[in-house]
């Protein structure tokens, strides 16, 4: 009964680190890459979904970048445009805002802030439109969603626009954490609880031979 208890609990963990280890994200398969570009051939795309949830995606568009979109749609991110307009105003980024509909143009007080910058500089609101900026190789382009701000008040992306080639964003982070389950720990205890199991039932055995 004990070692069937034990075994019971070990399945119960593996289970466990198995069911932690699914993507939290819904970029498009195929498109960009996850993380900084490693160099300066390539634009590294921010996106801070602030107070709708979720970690903040950093992705990399290989490559030169015709426009802002291109930069998104390359880096594998899933866009919704506004109405008549298109992708020239940006709706919904990985589907978020969800409860928002863009036949129309989005609130003022409930949209995506754009904002561009150099690596190792400072994230500037762009001045441009998505269409309109043509970024320069190795630079960033964020985005950074905006609920209940002014125009002037708008939060950039809470990441710096820094070019780490060995980082990666807290989705892929919480991914490999989750990946690292200490099978070793686990199955070393199962092992130890069958050979006290096993020394227990040998001493009752000989006791009562």
């Amino acid at each position: 009964m004990r070692l069937f208890s034990a075994l019971a609990v070990g399945a119960l963990l593996v289970t466990a680190g198995l069911s932690g280890a699914s993507p939290a994200s819904a970029t498009v398969p195929g498109k960009g890459t996850a993380g900084y570009c490693p160099d300066a051939n390539g634009v590294t795309v921010v996106v801070d979904f602030q107070d709708l949830g979720g970690d903040t995606l950093i992705r990399c568009a290989p490559g030169p970048q015709a426009n802002g979109v291109t930069a998104m749609q390359n880096a594998g991110l899933d866009l919704a445009g506004v109405g008549k307009y298109g992708l020239a105003l940006i709706c919904k980024i990985e589907g978020k805002p969800a409860d928002q509909s863009c036949s129309g143009m989005p609130p003022e007080n409930a949209t995506w802030g754009f904002w561009t910058a150099t690596d190792g500089g400072k994230w500037a609101s762009s001045q441009v439109g998505v269409q309109g900026w043509q970024p320069p190789a190795g630079s960033f382009e964020g985005w950074s969603f905006a609920h209940d701000k002014a125009f002037q008040d708008y939060p950039p992306p809470r990441v710096a626009p820094v070019r780490k080639a060995n980082a990666v964003p807290a989705a892929d982070v919480a991914t490999a954490e989750s990946s690292s389950f200490p099978w070793g720990l686990v199955i070393g205890l199962v092992v130890l609880v069958v050979l006290v199991v096993a020394g227990v039932t040998v001493g009752l055995r000989r006791r009562r031979a």
